[in-house]
């Protein structure tokens, strides 16, 4: 029988092609040009250039890959992939990386970044598979994977070891159904889960079973022992809403993507944050949904969207996201709450930003001109900044849905 190995006795002992899209993209309301370079995606250089990012991509009808490339977009190496990716997780201390299947997963992919071809699929437990994303601990020496216990349906963290070819050590529960995201809040052994609440079964493939009844959450969970510490629910009108995905700050905020499962087109609570501080708090004293805001976004742009966000990530004052479906993406203003801009992009997916630990939400600062990039079902690679939309690059490949920054 599987032990749980978050207990705190065990923790203390062990965290395509190209579509030949137009060369402008729509931003504001305005069209700026961008640089087009069309790259062989089997090419790899050797000489990296500036940040590196890493991203799931679709080769051909039959073939994927783990994709590392740097900031000019200069694909570095091409890791091949036994089905379509999903997430990562990435250590760049110990040179860690994993790439998870797209649920429902069947293999977590890893590998050493100074030596990307040496890599070791990993298949779930019997009775589990993967939801696409997991978080390295702070060591680097654990990786947290969100699973489906599609048999109890019910949500849990597998935890593996990877100082010993990332064997499966034991798992505790989400508190939830349909894990998705999970980031490890920076500073901390706070783990911050998405469980999307929908149930599903690996017989029934991809097929949502249960959107009458969904129950998405947030949960906190101490990684040290396993322990919920905080937990938010939407409002039973949004109960529809899955969460999704995460971007956490480095000043104790965790900023949500959802995506609307229901039909009413008047539905709200796809954004929003929590605060770790109030949220843990809360919880404590037994308040419910202190800590949690939710973001009220123009009606246009949720109608735009598709009431579907596929990523999020924060630079500095400024939360991306990305709507693949919708073809757009847009940033919001930490400090004030409100849409600063949109950017029309067909198939928007991936989104990776410059990390700002030290930038509180109130501070002043500019993130530098640049500092996010965005990747698409098309092969694009485009960067955003203060000064608009600029297309980098463009492959002959598909991105998958989310794009890493390797630090």
């Amino acid at each position: 029988m599987e032990r749980s190995v978050l207990s705190r006795r065990s923790l203390l002992k062990a965290a395509i092609y190209s579509l030949c899209a137009p060369d402008t993209i729509s931003f504001a309301g305005s069209t700026v040009a961008g640089t087009r370079q069309t790259e062989d995606p089997n090419h790899v250089s050797a000489t990296p250039s500036g940040r590196l990012y890493i991203s799931g991509a679709r080769q051909s009808s039959e073939e994927y890959a783990a994709v590392v490339f740097d900031e000019h977009g200069t694909i570095l190496s091409s890791v091949p992939l036994s089905a379509r990716a999903h997430g990562a997780a990435c250590h760049h201390q110990t040179n860690r990386a994993c790439l998870f299947a797209r649920r429902p997963g069947l293999y977590m992919n890893t590998f050493d970044l100074r030596a990307p071809q040496t890599h070791h699929s990993i298949a779930p437990m019997k009775g589990r598979h993967y939801y696409g994303h997991g978080a390295f601990s702070s060591t680097g020496d654990l990786l947290f994977a969100t699973e489906n216990d599609y048999e109890a349906a019910r949500g849990v963290i597998g935890l593996y070891d990877a100082t010993r070819g990332y064997q499966r050590i034991g798992e505790t529960s989400t508190a939830g159904v349909g894990p998705h995201e999970v980031v490890r809040v920076p500073g901390s052994s706070l783990l911050v889960l998405a469980n999307g609440g929908i149930q599903t079964h690996p017989d029934s493939g991809r097929d949502k079973l249960n959107i009458d009844s969904m129950h998405p959450s947030l949960s906190i969970i101490d990684s040290r022992d396993g322990t919920l510490v905080g937990q938010h629910f939407l409002s039973d009108d949004l109960h529809q809403v899955s969460l999704r995905h995460l971007a956490c700050t480095g000043d104790g905020e965790v900023w949500f993507a959802g995506q609307y499962e229901g039909t009413d087109p008047t539905t709200d609570g796809l954004a929003g944050f929590i605060s770790i501080e109030q949220s843990v708090d809360s919880f404590q004293r037994g308040v419910s949904r202190k800590g949690l805001t939710l973001i009220d976004l123009p009606a246009g742009l949720q109608m735009q969207s598709l009431r579907y966000l596929s990523s999020v990530a924060v630079a500095g004052n400024q939360v991306i996201y990305t709507a693949a479906k919708g073809g757009l993406a847009f940033s919001i203003n930490r400090k004030t709450r409100q849409l600063k801009e949109s950017v029309s992009l067909f198939d928007a997916s991936g989104v990776a930003a410059l990390p700002y630990t030290n930038l509180s939400a109130n501070a002043e600062k500019r993130v530098p001109d640049g500092s996010t990039l965005i990747t698409t079902g098309t092969g694009e690679i485009v960067r955003l900044g203060y000064n608009g939309a600029t297309r980098v690059a463009t492959h002959r490949l598909q991105w998958d849905n989310h794009l890493y920054a390797l630090f």
